[in-house]
């Protein structure tokens, strides 16, 4: 392997696990009011906008009764709404309500601020090199085909991630 590939996959390791913990932390935090795969519908909502029932089980790569038994759980506590599709009146769109919003940005904001807290020990010339090397990791995530890509079977990421 070329030393150079093999010191920056060496080096992702640690700031994979630092992230993971970062994640768990904030899961943590919000534990007593959202189960996970709530929080999955509700993050993909927040980058993907309203969706119907049927697209959100797709992306999420679940069955569509598991998908219908979360909305219902999280139109019941107040996080999503739902809509009629003006498209088709048999279908329901669901969206974010500003609660859901809420919890999602107020849980993505203490992501950011550990994060923050680690970047803001950096000299200022590591963080600019920091910054230049992720936008090139996030930009050959975005380029790599389907068949290569890290996530569902079928290739796409898993957006509740992103």
């Amino acid at each position: 392997m070329d030393p150079d590939r093999e010191r920056a996959t060496e080096a992702m390791m640690p700031v994979s696990r630092t992230l993971t913990a970062i994640v768990a932390r904030t899961l943590t935090e919000v534990g007593q009011e959202i189960t996970v795969p709530q929080l999955r519908v509700l993050v993909l909502l927040n980058s993907r906008g309203p969706m119907r029932l049927s697209t959100i089980a797709e992306h999420l790569d679940v069955n569509p009764s598991n998908a219908s038994r979360t909305c219902d759980q999280l139109a019941s506590a107040g996080r999503v709404t739902r809509q009629e599709d003006e498209n088709d009146r048999r279908s329901v769109v669901l969206a974010l309500s500003d609660d859901g919003a809420r919890l999602v940005n107020g849980l993505m904001a203490r992501r950011q601020q550990l994060v923050d807290g680690v970047v803001a020990r950096m000299k200022p010339s590591d963080r600019r090199a920091l910054a230049t090397g992720l936008e090139a990791f996030t930009a050959a995530v975005a380029s790599a085909p389907p068949d290569e890509t890290i996530g569902l079977p079928d290739g796409r990421l898993i957006p509740w991630l992103l």
